[in-house]
């Protein structure tokens, strides 16, 4: 399923591709019930919506910046048939803004965006009061108020999204400053480790079965069974060997040991 939703412009396919279908089906069953099949198909929102759909349906299986193309095209082309049909309806504009969003996150006004964001600001003024005039004659005011609420629309989610933005923004300085004290933090740390010497074992005349022992102890930590269990040895030997060690590296415990010979292994 999730190869399916994986990108936005498959989520945007898979909902406008149900919400779609649904539409279409309910207006077939509705106007079959009053009328006969043939004309509930010849409906508006059948003949044209049923085909506007399809690249919406493909999107969910195709990533293509084609697809991502046709789905604003059909976004603006039933907006465009909304606002010409009524000018006062919300549908027409609010059509326009979900195109103008899939566009700013597809990438399409990161270039000329002042220009763009100014041409379809325009397109859609021209648009409804030409649907003003066809409608009553009136060529001023008439489809304003949705035009404007569809505005101040857009002016609250531009205030939201950017300083989302922002936000998100920060949270990568913070964390790229983190992840630069971390490598820093490694780099010195490395620095130090390995300027850090082993300890001198045949200085202190330690033989290989105490070498062992040592080794075993210090990269497990393990406890004298453990060590026993590991060199197959028994476990009174290996207390041998650990009090042959202390008395030749002069440390009185097996942590000492441990400490003294960390950079050995």
């Amino acid at each position: 399923m999730q190869k399916y939703i994986g990108t936005v412009q498959k989520r945007i396919g898979l909902l406008i591709s149900v919400l779609g279908l649904l539409v279409v089906i309910t207006n077939i069953i509705n106007r079959t019930n009053r009328v006969d099949f043939a004309y509930a198909i010849k409906s508006l929102t059948v003949y044209v919506l049923l085909p506007s759909l399809i690249p919406f349906v493909i999107s969910i299986f195709v990533e293509s910046i084609f697809l991502k193309i046709m789905q604003i095209i059909v976004f603006l082309g039933i907006g465009t048939s909304n606002i010409i049909q009524v000018a006062e309806h919300f549908y027409g504009p609010s059509l326009f803004l979900v195109a103008w969003l899939v566009m700013r996150h597809y990438g399409f006004l990161d270039k000329y965006k002042k220009t763009k964001n100014g041409l379809m600001l325009i397109y859609i003024v021209l648009l409804s009061q030409f649907s003003s005039y066809i409608h009553s004659g009136e060529h001023i005011y008439k489809g304003f108020a949705t035009l404007f609420f569809t505005l101040f629309l857009i002016s609250i989610l531009l205030i939201i999204w950017r300083d989302m933005i922002s936000q998100q923004n920060e949270l990568k300085k913070e964390n790229y400053s983190l992840k630069t004290n971390y490598n820093n933090l490694a780099s010195q740390l490395e620095e130090i480790e390995d300027g850090k010497k082993p300890y001198d074992l045949k200085a202190s005349n330690i033989s290989p079965a105490e070498t062992r022992v040592i080794k075993t102890l210090t990269i497990y930590k393990a406890s004298n069974r453990e060590i026993a269990e590991r060199l197959d040895l028994a476990e009174s030997t290996v207390k041998l060997h650990l009090y042959n060690i202390c008395n030749k590296i002069g440390v009185d415990n097996r942590f000492a040991i441990i400490d003294l010979c960390k950079y050995n292994f």
